[in-house]
């Protein structure tokens, strides 16, 4: 069967099916290693664990029961932090779309692999964490938002594809009930109607299907809660009986949207909960690594602000659930502080791969076993952007008690998170919290200085910079 048997219309230069025919047709292009091959033969005396990565964009830590909020319909995300790790200090260290991607795939600081704002395409020059695991033998899959590729309206070529075996991608677009698909190396898109992550979870559960004989790598990657702010009327139906309140930093306590932001954060946790089957009737459960988190978070009006690039917990602390039953023990709630690059180290130690040096994420492996106790003590804040004024040049440290942030014009935020975890005093200019204040300046000068991040902060866009490795 070829790629396109299945066409039914083409409409400017784009084949377009329907959802049924769209899976027939895609799920015909997933790759199946053979039982038996390098890598069991490689490693005969266990199975390395499956990674299934799921990773929303734009939604914000507390946007699920797990994490006390009572308004959003979470249960299967809740049931999944309930039989895993909940990490409640997870940081976006970059919180915007395309550096917190490449930090993801890489285990880098954008500063080092040129990725400081959206739209940058992520250097040939870096290794990817698909790459490494194909090297091992494992079966790669990634489907989704890639935001990787350069300018957002560029197609995904083929040199993006990256050690993925299978990918059913786009570059970046938010229109997430007709989403457009590049498919392994396709110089032609498909478009197909529908709601996006349901599409996608039709497509991440035909993957582990055919590969649940040997070990695979899945990342899926959601386009909502993004805005725009639109949720299919089933979801949204699930809320007509709450009363739908914003959190006390939102001024005037008036919050645009959030019945649709939860409606579509409702409508991935019914995702996750199909994922979670179709791993238990293909048999893999115990041995797969789940991760459920986000690249960023969403402010939704508080401190009287949207979207994100901001250094408040609703732009950078995100969700971030890890479940590895074979080996990981259930129903942990850890205040660890686990920033966005070091995800991939991590990973890479749970399947007991060897690290590249050039990694600057902590690897978290061990901690998450039980035969550790390293853990950061802080991570690293960081934006440069365009678009949004001045403030989204920024650099900030995030401990567990404590946010501070300067901007190219000096000191611009700081908060006690222990006795104000929703930020309503900023403490920059109290003279009682001086001395905090310089502590914190001193250790975010020390972190800059350690990973050689020297960048102006002058309100204007710095070239990208390129450093080798």
């Amino acid at each position: 069967m070829t790629l396109w048997e299945y066409m039914i219309i083409e409409d400017m230069g784009m084949k377009t099916l329907n959802r049924r025919q769209f899976i027939r047709t895609v799920a015909a292009a997933i790759p199946v290693a053979a039982v038996g091959s390098e890598l069991l033969a490689a490693h005969p005396s266990a199975k390395r664990p499956n990674i299934v990565f799921v990773f929303a964009d734009q939604m914000r830590a507390h946007a699920m029961g797990c994490m006390g909020n009572t308004q959003v319909i979470t249960p299967h995300l809740d049931k999944l932090a309930g039989d895993g790790v909940l990490v409640t200090n997870a940081v976006s260290c970059q919180p915007v779309c395309t550096p917190d991607r490449a930090h993801l795939m890489t285990g880098r600081y954008s500063h080092t692999t040129g990725v400081v704002h959206n739209d940058i395409r992520l250097p040939d020059s870096e290794t990817l964490i698909s790459e490494l695991m194909k090297k091992q033998g494992y079966t790669t899959g990634y489907i989704g938002k890639w935001h990787l590729a350069g300018n957002r309206s560029n197609p995904v070529d083929a040199k993006s594809r990256r050690g993925w075996d299978f990918w059913a991608v786009r570059n970046c677009s938010h229109q997430h009930s007709k989403p457009e698909y590049w498919v392994n190396d396709s110089t032609e898109s498909i478009r197909i109607p529908g709601w996006e992550p349901e599409v996608q979870t039709d497509l991440a559960i035909e993957f582990i299907k055919k590969n649940k004989q040997v070990p695979f790598c899945l990342y899926l990657s959601f386009g909502p809660p993004h805005n725009p702010y639109i949720a299919p009327k089933k979801y949204l139906e699930m809320y007509k009986d709450k009363t739908l309140t914003a959190r006390p930093n939102v001024p005037g306590g008036k919050t645009t949207n959030l019945l649709q932001y939860y409606a579509m954060t409702t409508s991935l946790d019914i995702c996750m909960g199909r994922i979670d089957e179709a791993l238990k009737q293909a048999g893999v459960s115990e041995d797969t690594i789940v991760v459920f988190t986000s690249d960023h978070g969403d402010m939704l009006g508080s401190q009287g602000h949207r979207l994100k690039q901001r250094p408040w917990e609703e732009s950078i602390n995100i969700p971030f659930i890890l479940r590895y039953p074979r080996k990981i023990k259930a129903g942990q709630r850890r205040d660890w502080i686990v920033s966005s690059v070091d995800v991939m180290p991590t990973l890479l130690g749970l399947c007991d791969i060897a690290i590249p040096p050039q990694v600057q994420g902590l690897d978290y492996s061990a901690t998450f076993l039980g035969k550790s106790q390293v853990q950061r003590d802080a991570a690293f804040l960081f934006n440069v952007h365009t678009g949004g004024g001045p403030k989204t040049d920024w650099r900030g440290i995030r401990t567990r008690e404590w946010t501070y942030a300067y901007h190219f014009a000096g000191d611009w935020v700081m908060y006690d998170l222990k006795n104000d975890p929703y930020q309503l005093k900023n403490l920059i200019d109290d003279p009682k919290y001086a001395a905090r204040k310089k502590q914190l300046r001193a250790q975010l000068e020390t972190m800059r200085k350690d990973l050689g991040e020297s960048l102006p902060l002058n309100g204007k866009m710095p070239a990208p910079i390129r450093v080798p490795g």
